[in-house]
């Protein structure tokens, strides 16, 4: 995918005044694209943004001679929403096994885990363990019939972790994935070296067992959205923290650039992490103590090929974990404080947490940091 226009969507100064007094609005959704008024027709090629009237759906094409440049409901943009509903199947099957990739490529190819990778492989327990935050049927797990004939998740995850077993000489790789929506069955054998099981629980109420650790040797974030108002992350990292001796490695990924930068200022404001955000290239945060992972965020080139439309505005399309960031993650000072209190997210645009943000003035620089 070489390139593909991820905020397409053009926001008129008078939207953008509708969408500032009504954050339900979602312009191509649940209204006209270009002024906001009720919709009565859709696009009739890809019947995925609506408008008010046929005036409003020509209005709502700004071409360029330049194809990075168009914006609106280009014809690339009206191709690539018709594929929204009906993904190729190649497309959907890599996105359900972006996520088994990112973990074993990132762990067997970032210079920021090898410190915790193979100091793992050479303890005398010789196991590493990873919790999955957030994990969901459909995404992070996936039957079969899901990814259309391939593997599932049981074996994508044992493919992809049984090389990085091999690679850092460690005899148990354990997956733990978390979510108060998951159906317990135990702890579950993958492969020789792989196990895995879900839990059914927040992470705050989270329980160990003979499986699974109190503290994990990393942990993972699929698209956790830190600045959702929805979520407690403050209280759900308090919370994994708190019986953590040392800082806990993590990567997380995000749906968006805006996004991907969003969740790095929120753990970074609020002192969960530490990351460069002056812009200089490819300075990450690093560390005298050559144990402690370095901080990092950037692209993530282990993402899928698939196209989702944003459920925000319809003519911005994104891909599940485009962009990735990570490091350590350690408690604030005063940080038990911290799951009694609400973080304050007052400098943060309440739609941050969704694919795009609604306004062009919400839009912010991504520092030039390199990510690999």
């Amino acid at each position: 995918m070489d390139f593909l226009p991820f905020q397409s969507s053009v926001i008129s100064e008078s939207l953008g005044a509708m969408l500032e007094e009504d954050g339900d609005l979602c312009p191509g959704i649940n209204c006209c694209m270009v002024c906001g008024a009720p919709s009565k027709l859709s696009c009739p090629s890809c019947n995925a943004v609506s408008y008010c009237s046929e005036k409003c759906m020509k209005h709502d094409v700004n071409e360029s001679s330049n194809d990075e440049e168009a914006q609106g409901h280009t014809a690339e943009v009206c191709k690539l929403l018709k594929n929204c509903s009906a993904p190729a199947k190649e497309d959907s099957r890599s996105e359900l096994e972006s996520y088994p990739s990112t973990l074993s490529n990132l762990l067997l190819s970032h210079p920021s885990f090898e410190p915790i990778l193979f100091a793992s492989s050479s303890s005398n327990r010789k196991s590493f363990q990873v919790h999955v935050v957030g994990a969901e049927f459909g995404s992070e797990l996936w039957t079969a019939k899901d990814s259309f004939g391939a593997c599932g998740w049981r074996e994508a995850y044992a493919e992809a972790l049984d090389e990085v077993c091999e690679v850092a000489g460690i005899k148990s790789f354990e997956l733990v994935f978390i979510n108060t929506d998951l159906e317990e069955k135990g702890v579950e054998r993958l492969s020789n070296k792989v196990s895995a099981c879900c839990i059914n629980s927040k992470y705050e109420d989270l329980k160990p067992t003979s499986f699974v650790k109190t503290t994990p040797d990393l942990l993972a974030l699929f698209n956790a959205g830190f600045t959702c108002p929805d979520y407690n992350w403050a209280g759900t990292l308090t919370s994994v923290l708190s019986s953590a001796s040392s800082p806990i490695p993590f990567f997380a990924t995000s749906n968006s650039e805006l996004e991907n930068l969003n969740d790095v200022e929120w753990l970074d404001s609020n002192g969960f992490s530490k990351f460069d955000l002056d812009g200089d290239e490819g300075a990450n945060q690093e560390s005298e103590n050559e144990d402690v992972v370095e901080s990092f965020f950037g692209e993530n080139p282990f993402k899928g090929s698939r196209v989702r439309q944003s459920g925000m505005l319809a003519n911005d399309l994104y891909v599940k974990s485009s962009y990735l960031f990570g490091g350590t993650l350690s408690l604030p000072r005063g940080g038990k404080k911290r799951k009694e209190e609400e973080v304050d997210d007052d400098d943060y645009d309440d739609d941050v947490a969704n694919v795009t943000s609604k306004s062009d003035k919400t839009k912010k620089s991504k520092p030039n940091s390199a990510l690999i």
